[in-house]
Formats: structure tokens, C-alpha cells, sequence
């Protein structure tokens, strides 16, 4: 297992490298995909050389902290479900570059979660606090299916959710975007049924995501069934189940 997460790692990090280099100095080949899919320009130095750079020191540091590793590889996951919903969203059947990227993350992924349940600590107090998986599972269940209908609903926004993200004042070019960090925290909630601590840090990420989702309404002065029942209740429920089902 140890030579097959090495050599894996190895790879990714590599691919991470490369993307960083490529997006930060603004090679055409990032230039020409991102006016292809209308993704602004500026964007390829912060976030997307910044996330590929993180990426691939965060795949290095993870060789020593695998919990750093699982991080990481579970960053890689979302960026390249998000490349494949930028390419379907302007038509773009060409998914070769992200289908490859979005493979080679899902099993850096899946290798470091058996490495790193095989150490006797992840590098520092995570194990000691952290369910490797989830205890009771049901509650994972139900917080993905929710993230999938909340998906759903968002692919073509509906009337509440439109209004919703207008009141916080989420640019129109990121509309798009929202449907498949849903989808990819339902994919990270499920595998973690199985994958050590892949449910446990998407149950984080959730709870991060709708803290910034509160403070949005929150800075945007919207006090109202926003807040209050659906970036509010969800962030309840998103703590609710990573403590009663993660922590020990």
C-alpha cells in the first residue's frame, strides 16, 4: 500500500505542479480554455493557480500528515467536479483534461484515505478525535440526499433560491457553479460511508460552507426566511450531524 499511495502521489503531485505553473504565468493553454468556457481570465493566477499550488504542496505535507493528504486530494475532487460543470454549462462536451484530472484526484483520494487508516495516528490528534467513519450513518444519509434535491433545485435556481442569490449578492457567473459543490459534497458524504474520513471532512467543509453562508446574509442585511430558514437551519443541521455522527 505504501509504494501504490507513493506513486500515486507522486503522479498528482506532478499534474498539481504543472497546473500551478501553467495558471500562474498565464500560459495560453489556460487562457484559451478559460475564454472557451467564459471563466474570467483573472481567475487563472487566484483562485485556480493559488488552489493548484496549495494543492500540490498540501499532497507533499500529506506524505507525513496523511490527514493534510486526504485534504488535499479532497480539494482536487471538487476543483475538477467544478471543471466539468464549467464545461457543460457552455456546452462543452470536451471533458478529456477534466475527466482525467477529476480520475486521478478521486483515486489519490480513495489510496490515501486506506494509507492513512492504516498509520496508528494521522500525523497528529485527528484519529483521537474523528470517527473514521460515521456512527450513526443514517444522519449522513439524509444530510446527502438533502444536498442532492438542494442540487436539484439549483441547477435551474427556483424561485427562492434565484432570490436568495441575488439578495447576497453572488455574482450571476457563479450561479453555476453552486449545483456541483452540492453534488460534490453529496459524492464526499456518501463515500465517506466507507473512505476513512472522507464524510468527516466533508461534514466540515459543509459546516464552513453554510458559516459563509450566514455571514453573506448577514453582510448583505437579509434578515429574513433567508437567514433564518434556509442558510441558518441548514448550517444547524450540517453541525448537528458532524458532531453526532464524526466526533468521538
Amino acid at each position: 500500500m505504501t509504494a501504490t499511495y507513493l506513486t500515486v502521489t507522486l503522479i498528482a503531485s506532478i499534474a498539481a505542479l504543472g497546473g500551478a505553473v501553467l495558471n500562474l504565468t498565464g500560459h495560453r493553454i489556460p487562457v484559451t480554455e478559460a475564454r472557451r468556457l467564459s471563466v474570467p481570465v483573472e481567475w487563472l493566477r487566484f483562485p485556480i493557480g493559488v488552489s493548484y499550488g496549495l494543492g500540490f504542496l498540501g499532497l507533499l505535507v500529506g506524505v507525513a500528515v496523511p490527514a493534510v493528504g486526504i485534504v488535499a486530494a479532497t480539494g482536487f475532487v471538487v476543483f475538477f467536479v467544478l471543471a466539468i460543470g464549467a464545461h457543460l454549462r457552455v456546452g462543452d462536451r470536451s471533458l478529456g483534461r477534466a475527466a482525467v484530472g477529476l480520475a486521478v484526484a478521486s483515486a489519490t483520494l480513495v489510496i490515501t484515505g486506506m494509507y492513512a487508516a492504516g498509520q496508528d495516528d494521522l500525523g497528529g490528534v485527528v484519529a483521537a478525535y474523528v470517527r473514521e467513519v460515521p456512527e450513526p450513518w443514517w444522519p449522513v444519509v439524509l444530510l446527502a440526499v438533502i444536498q442532492l434535491g438542494d442540487a436539484a433545485m439549483c441547477f435551474q435556481p427556483v424561485g427562492f433560491i434565484a432570490r436568495c442569490f441575488t439578495d447576497v449578492g453572488l455574482p450571476r457567473a457563479l450561479w453555476p457553479v453552486m449545483p456541483w459543490v452540492k453534488v460534490a459534497a453529496t459524492v464526499g458524504l456518501v463515500a465517506g460511508l466507507w473512505v476513512p474520513y472522507v464524510g468527516a471532512l466533508t461534514g466540515a467543509a459543509l459546516v464552513a460552507y453554510f458559516v459563509c453562508a450566514v455571514a453573506a446574509h448577514v453582510r448583505a442585511h437579509d434578515f429574513g426566511r433567508n437567514l433564518a430558514l434556509n442558510a441558518s437551519l441548514s448550517l444547524v443541521l450540517c453541525v448537528a450531524v458532524f458532531v453526532a455522527c464524526f466526533l468521538r
